[in-house]
């Protein structure tokens, strides 16, 4: 008997996996046992391919809208160096001077004096002053608040019995 009861009381340690102030229950030898549940169910067939799918998409699809944009940069840069070179042909050439024939000009097409220098007499109308602001500047790390004065320029005539053409 002595045999028995210390067979049992091995076989209870043993399957109480370590805890010993937890009662188990009692093994019988002959009672039939539960197969082990199983650990992972498997994939149906198709499940691997569908899953794959998506992660090459995942892997490809950064790759491409990267691609995508730098290429867009590519084409931005190469229109914004063809308006600069435009600015700056238009910037060197000789000034026009302001007349009537400017004026006319200008009201049909004023693209005709985009980024054009204009020679111009005339006065200030500083009532119709216009503030932007506020603006501010840095020079030499000094940060400096400010506005921008757009003033409107009365064209002098050039002819005697003409009258100003804004």
């Amino acid at each position: 008997m002595a045999a028995s009861l210390s067979k049992t009381l091995g076989l209870r340690l043993r399957g109480s996996g370590g805890h010993r102030l937890l009662p188990s229950r009692p093994s019988t030898s002959h009672a039939p046992q539960p197969p082990p549940p199983p650990a992972a169910a498997p994939l149906p067939p198709g499940a691997g391919k569908e899953a794959g799918a998506w992660s090459k998409l995942f892997l490809f699809a950064p790759g491409a809208i990267t691609f995508g944009l730098g290429t867009w940069q590519l084409f931005r840069r190469q229109e914004k160096l063809e308006m600069l070179e435009y600015r700056t042909r238009r910037l060197e050439m000789e000034p026009v001077a302001w007349n009537e024939t400017v004026s006319s000009a200008v009201s049909s097409d004023p693209a005709v004096l985009e980024f054009r220098k204009i020679v111009c007499e005339g006065d200030f109308d500083t009532e119709k002053s216009v503030f932007l602001g506020p603006r501010s500047r840095s020079i030499s790390g000094v940060t400096e608040n400010g506005y921008y004065v757009i003033t409107p320029l009365i064209p002098r005539p050039t002819e005697p019995g003409s009258h100003p053409s804004l």
